[in-house]
C-alpha cells in the first residue's frame, strides 16, 4: 500500500508530530510519503529517518499558484492508494488536486473545531468535503461538531496518539538534574506546559494562576516550553505580576530534548481555551505526570477528571491555582500519574491508532474496488 500524507507544514506541533509517530510505527509493506505545502521544515529529518519520503512544495503563501502547479504535477506523476490530508488548508488542496491526479482514495482528518477556522478556510473545507471518501475527527466532540454541517460524508473518530512505551522510555533515560542545573532551578516543584505561544493556548492564565497562589507556590516554578509570537508577552506578564523568578519561558526546544523537560516536570498544566485533542496531554501521561487542564471539549476525552488530573473552567486562573495546589501532594501526584499512564497506554498508544487507520484504509480501498 502506498500512503501519502499532505499537511500544511512540519513544525513540531500536534499534527506533524502525529505523522512522525505514524511513520515510525507504520506496518511493514506500507510506503509512506509526507508532503508539506509551506512553512516550517523542522521534522523533515526525523521523518526521513523514520523511512518516509518527504516532499516540500515550497509555497510562499496560501494558494501559491507555483506550489499548486508543483502539486498537480506530483500527483499526476505518482500513484497513491491513499491520500490523507491533515489540517483544513491541505484538505481543500488534497480533495481537489488529488481527484485530478492518480489517487484512488482521499481521507481528511479534522484536528480542530470548525469555529476555530478562518471563515474562508471554513467555507472551502465545507464545500470540498463531499470529495472525501471518509472524514476523520480526532475526538468525538470534533466529529459531532462537524456532523452538524449538512455536507454528506462518511465520518469516523480516530484519536490522536503517542508512542507511549517509547516516550516513557525516553523520559526515564533523560537527565532532569542536568537540565535543572542549566535552567538555574533549585529543588522547586515544576509545573510544566508545552505548546505554541499563541492566544488559544492561553499560557497567560497559567502565569496568572501562579500569581494567584503566590504564597503557596513559593517552592514551585512554572516552565513554559514552546515557540510562537507571544513569547515576549508571556515573559513580560510574569514580570508585571512580580513572579518573573518563578516562571521560565524557554522558547523553542529541539524535539530530541523535550523528554528532559517532561522528566523534570512534576505536574503538567494546559490552560488552553480550545483543544482538538492535545498531543502534549498524551505525552504528559506517558511521562506519568498528573494533569491540570481546561474543562473543554476534546480535553475531556483525554483527561479523566479526578483520576488522572483535574479539569477546571477555562480562563479561571484562581480555580486553576486551586487545582495546582492540590497536586502539590506527592502521593496524589504519584497516584494520578500512574492512572494517567495506564489510561494513555490503553487508549492513546500510537500502535492502536495506526491499526485504526490501516483498518479504515483497507475498508475504503475494498469499497472503491467493488
Amino acid at each position: 500500500m502506498k500512503v501519502c500524507y499532505l499537511i500544511n507544514q512540519l513544525a513540531p506541533g500536534g499534527a506533524p508530530t502525529l505523522l512522525l509517530d505514524i511513520a515510525r510505527n507504520m506496518d511493514e509493506g506500507v510506503s509512506v510519503t509526507v508532503c508539506q505545502i509551506e512553512g516550517d521544515t523542522d521534522l523533515t529529518e526525523k521523518l526521513t529517518e523514520a523511512g518516509a519520503e518527504v516532499v516540500n512544495f515550497g509555497a510562499d503563501f496560501k494558494f501559491d499558484p507555483r506550489a499548486i502547479a508543483r502539486m498537480i504535477s506530483f500527483f499526476r506523476q505518482n500513484e497513491f492508494d491513499i491520500l490523507h490530508a491533515h489540517l483544513p488548508y491541505s484538505q481543500t488542496l488534497a480533495r481537489t488536486i488529488g481527484r485530478a491526479g492518480n489517487v484512488d482514495t482521499i481521507v481528511s482528518t479534522q484536528q480542530s473545531f470548525p469555529d476555530n477556522y478562518h471563515p474562508i478556510t471554513r467555507f472551502l473545507e465545507r464545500h470540498t468535503r463531499w470529495l472525501d471518501d471518509a472524514t476523520v475527527g480526532i475526538t468525538e466532540a470534533i466529529t459531532q461538531a462537524f456532523r452538524e454541517s449538512p455536507v454528506r460524508t462518511d465520518w469516523y473518530t480516530i484519536y490522536n496518539g503517542t508512542d507511549i512505551p517509547k516516550f516513557a522510555e525516553n523520559v526515564a533515560a533523560a537527565d532532569p538534574d542536568q537540565l535543572r542545573s542549566e535552567l538555574g532551578l533549585e529543588d522547586e516543584l515544576i509545573f510544566l506546559n508545552v505548546g505554541r505561544y499563541v492566544p488559544v493556548k492561553s499560557q497567560k492564565d497559567a502565569i496568572r494562576a501562579m500569581a494567584a497562589g503566590v504564597d503557596q507556590f513559593s517552592d514551585s516554578h512554572l516552565l513554559i516550553v514552546g515557540w510562537g509570537p507571544l513569547e515576549e508577552d508571556l515573559k513580560q506578564l510574569a514580570t508585571d505580576l512580580g513572579i518573573a523568578d518563578s516562571v521560565t519561558v524557554t522558547g523553542r526546544v529541539p524535539k530530541d530534548e523535550i523528554h528532559e523537560y517532561y522528566a523534570l516536570g512534576d505536574v503538567f498544566v494546559l490552560p488552553s481555551i480550545s483543544e482538538g485533542f492535545g498531543i502534549c496531554l498524551t505525552e504528559a501521561m506517558a511521562a506519568s505526570l498528573p494533569v491540570v487542564a481546561s474543562d473543554i471539549p476534546g480535553v475531556r476525552e483525554v483527561v479523566a477528571d479526578g483520576e488522572t488530573g483535574f479539569l477546571v473552567p477555562p480562563r479561571e486562573p484562581a480555580e486553576f491555582a486551586t487545582a495546582m495546589k492540590d497536586l502539590q501532594s506527592e502521593q496524589k501526584r504519584r497516584t494520578f500519574g500512574k492512572a494517567g499512564f495506564q489510561r494513555a497506554a490503553e487508549r492513546f498508544d500510537i500502535k492502536s491508532i495506526v491499526e485504526s487507520h490501516m483498518d479504515l484504509y483497507d475498508q475504503l480501498m475494498a469499497k472503491n474496488r467493488a
